[in-house]
């Protein structure tokens, strides 16, 4: 569902605005606290994260192409043209909303199972991961397998979330990611690279 609103302007600036209030709401109703400070150690986390997920990224679809060779490939390749409606707007607030889905996942569901609940790491990341995952889920056959790949996301940006204390450093980590992995897309519709 996420995968293919980011098609569209409308919808994803409107989600994003949705996702951001509902967050901030469920915030104040459940009394959780998040960490929002910028500074030099938060860049620092980022670009460390940031290059953590990317080659995550990079070994999971070299060994994925590995494993399943031309049937990867036809999927990736499905997945890449999935987003051709996309240009320079919706990339760039598609960044926006997966900003924004860390409010959600990471800063109310996550932190409400870590705060609210008592519950261990690993099991609140595991939950949060699989949550996020399912709102992944491109309902084309072909690539609906790519939400296990969103659920592997969830549980590196829940790692992010923990690890760093900050849900400043998981959105800016989340937005980058998306923005460069659809300007990566659309880089690879023009010149076929990888494709």
């Amino acid at each position: 569902m996420l995968f293919s609103v980011k098609n569209h302007l409308l919808p994803t600036l409107l989600l994003w605005v949705a996702f951001t209030a509902g967050a901030l709401l469920a915030r104040a109703i459940l009394g959780l606290e998040w960490v929002m400070v910028p500074g030099r150690e938060a860049a620092g986390q980022v670009l460390f994260w940031l290059l953590v997920v990317a080659s995550s990224d990079a070994l999971l679809h070299l060994l994925l192409w590995g494993i399943g060779r031309a049937g990867y490939l036809a999927r990736y390749r499905a997945l890449v043209f999935h987003f051709q409606p996309q240009g320079v707007p919706e990339i760039l607030a598609s960044g926006l909303l997966a900003a924004s889905e860390e409010w959600v996942f990471r800063g109310v569901l996550l932190a409400w199972l870590l705060q609210g609940l008592g519950w261990p790491a690993p099991a609140g990341i595991a939950v949060a991961a699989l949550a996020f995952g399912l709102s992944h889920v491109i309902r084309e056959r072909q690539l609906a397998p790519f939400a296990i790949w969103a659920v592997w996301e969830g549980i590196l940006l829940g790692t992010v979330y923990v690890q760093s204390g900050s849900l400043l450093v998981v959105m800016v980590v989340h937005g980058l990611h998306d923005t460069l992995g659809y300007l990566l897309f659309a880089f690879q519709r023009r010149t076929g690279w990888l494709v």
